[in-house]
């Protein structure tokens, strides 16, 4: 069973990426950084608008991503 903490948990580190990729697509395509971690484009859109939540595997590949650029 899944606890409170871990739901709240899972959702600041949702809301962390989100405000990543929010700032990152002010300067590179959401297409070219959804190519980059091998996801459709409308999934990083909609995630990015907070329509939706990504898996944990997509999360940690956009972190990773994300977190991979010295300008960040």
């Amino acid at each position: 069973m899944v606890s409170q903490e871990q739901i709240k948990k899972k959702m600041i580190r949702q809301e962390e990426v989100r405000e990543k990729l929010i700032k990152r697509a002010e300067r590179e395509k959401q297409t070219y950084i959804a190519k980059q971690i091998g996801v459709p484009k409308q999934l990083i859109s909609d995630f990015k608008l907070g329509k939706k939540q990504l898996r944990e595997s997509t999360l940690l590949a956009l972190n990773e991503y994300l977190d991979s650029d010295p300008l960040n």
